[in-house]
């Protein structure tokens, strides 16, 4: 297994955990942990054993308070260029990782932390949560990622962020659509375990054949989305997870899905 200094990965059984571990800066992003974040998705990916990511904080304060101002504050243009590609390219693996990603975000969610949460698949969030794109008070828009934010809450509450800000706690970030589940502090490890095991029972081919669907559905056009799904699912239908899955439903017993 790789070596981290801004990250902790830990693997048990099918689950593998990816811990921001920037404590001091609240999980601040730099070169380092993008770097890092991104081997140790290619590690997880290649382990066909590990079926669900979840990515969670070393921090008791935040999830990840956004990009590292001293890493960032004195780059030029080109310099800037390069971070946002940076970014990109993390969030990205996230998104196209085949596995299944569950963010569990307890404390502060904000500018590209919060980009990285919506590039996970699911956000379990803490009751004392906040989330926000506070770029704009730093005479910075909100890039890279955010571009994601209307897909999930609409382009009204994708404004009300980028425009003003302003912090949404939990409560807020549930209704608008941001987050799956709010729960208190002190259940939301065993929470994400039980979202966890529930996807980590399931077919990994069936997952991710679903997740591949979905990233169409957000990046390409309607007919375009629905052809590659329904390809998707034919191909699907040749495999030993299929098989099980409606033969166990005639039969009237849980699938038992291997590692194909």
């Amino acid at each position: 297994m790789l070596k981290f200094t801004a990250l902790r990965l830990q693997q048990n059984d099918s689950l593998a955990r990816l811990t921001l571990n920037r404590p001091h800066v609240l999980n601040a992003l730099d070169g380092t942990m993008l770097t890092e974040i991104r081997a140790a998705l290619d590690e997880i990916a290649r382990d066909r054993s590990l079926r669900v990511i979840i990515v969670d904080s070393a921090s008791e304060r935040a999830f990840s308070a956004g990009i590292d101002v001293a890493y960032v504050k004195d780059l030029d243009a080109w310099g800037a260029r390069q971070i946002g590609q940076a970014l990109h390219a993390t969030f990205g693996a996230l998104r196209a990782i085949e596995k299944p990603v569950i963010a569990q975000i307890d404390g502060l969610c904000l500018g590209a932390g919060l980009e990285l949460a919506l590039s996970c698949d699911l956000l379990l969030a803490s009751e004392r949560s906040q989330f926000g794109l506070p770029n704009i008070k730093r005479g910075i828009p909100a890039i890279v990622e955010a571009a994601i934010l209307p897909q999930a809450i609409g382009v009204v509450n994708a404004r009300e962020l980028a425009f003003t800000g302003r912090n949404w706690d939990a409560a807020k970030a549930e209704r608008r659509g941001l987050v799956n589940a709010v729960v208190p502090a002190s259940e939301l490890a065993a929470e994400t375990l039980r979202w966890a095991q529930e996807l980590a029972a399931f077919s990994p081919r069936a997952l991710a054949a679903q997740k591949d669907i979905i990233h169409k559905w957000m990046t390409t056009d309607l007919e375009t989305a629905i052809d590659f799904s329904i390809n998707t699912v034919g191909l699907n239908w040749t495999t030993r997870a299929q098989r099980e899955g409606m033969n166990s439903f005639l039969e009237k017993r849980d699938a038992q899905f291997t590692d194909e």
